[in-house]
Formats: structure tokens, C-alpha cells, sequence
């Protein structure tokens, strides 16, 4: 690019917008002009948050367990428009799709506008997305999810899902470069989702007046459509079951190791296939992933989150058996030099 930076840009910018952005809208279940390219699902909530017509008084409903990346724009939202946040209380370990359900259905009322919350939280629990879609949908009611953990470990289907909004950091399980994420806009809400950027008739009426205008990485955002070749041909339909049987592997093995709880739910229907997080009863073990690092070269992450001293284990496709009796040997060494 620096090389040639007239025609390099030029053919950046078209393989971009005429290739890899419609191969990642079929990857997504969703069509071109619903999907705007962003730099992380951080920014794409900001715009998703911006971009709501809200009023004072207006009320979005969120739950306990969002990301901080989440909820600084709606904080924004709260001081400059006076717009209320409704917090549901989920607990943690999550008890079931329909309390999940049935807490959030009982938070709604007639001046709730929006249902916010994530897909997969960074802890790994997974959220009934599809029925809380449609709940909201019955009700009149948008919805905006935080799908940042998601894409890449889950087959995303976002015309399935009928969710209206969705953003995502796809340097994460998609396992693409670092800066790139989208924003998914459905058709229905794109003639009154306003655009941040760009004055009205200076763009189409598609998803791309919500991308962030001036100069921006193009190798970096091209990049995507080797991330997005291998995922497809290794099979979004493979990856998926190969998680599952990893992640159930590891609590298996973990529901061994005295003294630990289990935090993240052997059902299917409540946790994700990718991240696990387990607690140590009497034992703070948050500092334990720096000398786990240190000494088995094994990278794990604390959780200190929804009242607990966790810790996070986060399995992908390529990890092996070999690899996760590794890291639970390192656990137990820890748990046996914790008690002396």
C-alpha cells in the first residue's frame, strides 16, 4: 500500500466493498446492506446506542451481566438524554433459559423502548438470544445485542436470531486482526437508525453511512477475507460440535479438582461451547493465571465478575485433549500448594 498507495488503495477499498463484505453478511446469515464494518464490537455499540431514537423517559431494559464495554454508551445516553436503564438481576451460574426469560419479560413495561444484553457474557453463559428476540418482537420492543463472544464459536444466523441490532468484535473466536468488528442493522430499522457521520443524501440507504468516514487500515480490514476463508472451510457446521466436545471435556475434568465449583453449566442450552469459569472454594485464585504463565506456559484468565473470584478457561478448535489435561494438571498443583 505504501508502495503503490494509489491503486493499492483502490483495490483495498473494492475488494473490500465488492468481495469480503458480502461473503461476511452470507457467513452471518444476513444480507450486504445490513452490515457496516467497525473496529471492534465497542464502537459498533457506541453507534448502536447513538443511533437509537430516544427520548427522556424512554426506557431500555439491560441485565446484570453486560460488559463494561456495554454499558459506558448507555451511561452517555443516560446523562445527555435522560433516558432510564432498567437492570435485571441474573444470577450467576444461571439457572435456566426460562428464568433468564422470565426475569427480563417481567422487567418490560409500556415505556420500555430496547432489550439490550449479550449473546455469550465473557464468562461464557449463553443467553436464550433467538426467544428473548422474538419476546421483545411481540412487544414492539428493538432489540440490541452484544454479540462480541459469539461469531466464530456459534453458528450466527442474524435473520434467525430477528434480532435488529448486533455488534461484534471479530478479532475474537472469528479469529480475525485486531481492529476489525461489525455492526448488523436490520432492514426494517435502517430508514430510522441514524448515522453518526454523514449528513442525510450524502450516502445510500444502506449499512455503510454507519462506518466511521476517513482513512483507516485498509490491509487490516482486507485481511478478514483470510480469516473468513478458513472458517469456511473448515465449516462453521465442524467448529461448533469440536468446541462443544472440548469445553465438556474440560468440566468434566475440572469437576475433579478438589475444591473447585464449577461455575459455567454442563446444559447446552445455558453456556456457550468456547469459555468456562470456575471458582475455588475458600481460596482467592485470581492471581493465579500470572504463575500458571509463568511456570506451565498455559494462558488463562481471572473473572473477577458477578460476585465471584473466578477464573476463565477459554477453549478453541485448534486446542487439543493433550492441552486441557495440561492445564488442569497445572490447576491441581496450584489447589495442592494453595492448601500447605
Amino acid at each position: 500500500l505504501s508502495e503503490n498507495p494509489t491503486s493499492a488503495k483502490k483495490e483495498f477499498a473494492a475488494y473490500i466493498e465488492g468481495e469480503l463484505r458480502p461473503v461476511l453478511a452470507q457467513f452471518l446469515g444476513a444480507d450486504t446492506e445490513e452490515i457496516a464494518l467497525a473496529r471492534n464490537a465497542t464502537e459498533g455499540m457506541y453507534h448502536m446506542v447513538n443511533g437509537l431514537d430516544l427520548k427522556a423517559g424512554d426506557r431500555v431494559v439491560i441485565t446484570s451481566q453486560e460488559h463494561p464495554g456495554a454499558m459506558r454508551p448507555w451511561a452517555v445516553r443516560v446523562e445527555r438524554d435522560d433516558i432510564e436503564l432498567k437492570t435485571v438481576d441474573v444470577p450467576s451460574p444461571l439457572i435456566s433459559e426460562d428464568d433468564i426469560i422470565n426475569r427480563i419479560a417481567g422487567a418490560i413495561d409500556e415505556r420500555t423502548k430496547v432489550l439490550f444484553f449479550c449473546h455469550v457474557t465473557r464468562g461464557g453463559y449463553l443467553y436464550p438470544v433467538k426467544k428473548l428476540c422474538t419476546l421483545a418482537r411481540e412487544r414492539g420492543i428493538i432489540t440490541a445485542v452484544d454479540g462480541a463472544q459469539a461469531v466464530g464459536m456459534l453458528d450466527v444466523d442474524l435473520h434467525d436470531i430477528g434480532c435488529d441490532l448486533y455488534a461484534n468484535s471479530l478479532h475474537k473466536w472469528f479469529l480475525g486482526p485486531s481492529g476489525t468488528g461489525f455492526l448488523y442493522v436490520r432492514h426494517a430499522l435502517l430508514p430510522v437508525f441514524k448515522t453518526l457521520y454523514h449528513p442525510s443524501g450524502e450516502t445510500g440507504d444502506d449499512a455503510l453511512r454507519y462506518e466511521i468516514p476517513g482513512t483507516y487500515d485498509l490491509p487490516v480490514r482486507a485481511a478478514l477475507g483470510a480469516a473468513l476463508d478458513f472458517l469456511n472451510r473448515i465449516g462453521i457446521h465442524n467448529i461448533e460440535p469440536r468446541l462443544r466436545m472440548l469445553s465438556d471435556y474440560l468440566k468434566q475434568a475440572l469437576m475433579k479438582v478438589p475444591r473447585l465449583r464449577l461455575l459455567t453449566s454442563l446444559s447446552h442450552d445455558i453456556s456457550s461451547p468456547g469459555s468456562t469459569i470456575y471458582e475455588m472454594e475458600g481460596l482467592d485464585s485470581t492471581s493465579w493465571p500470572g504463575p500458571i504463565m509463568q511456570e506451565d506456559k498455559i494462558h488463562i484468565d481471572d473473572h473477577n465478575k458477578d460476585g465471584h473470584k473466578a477464573m476463565r478457561i477459554s477453549t478453541h478448535y485448534y486446542n487439543t485433549i493433550d492441552e486441557i489435561d495440561r492445564c488442569v494438571f497445572s490447576l491441581r498443583k496450584m489447589v495442592e500448594r494453595a492448601g500447605r
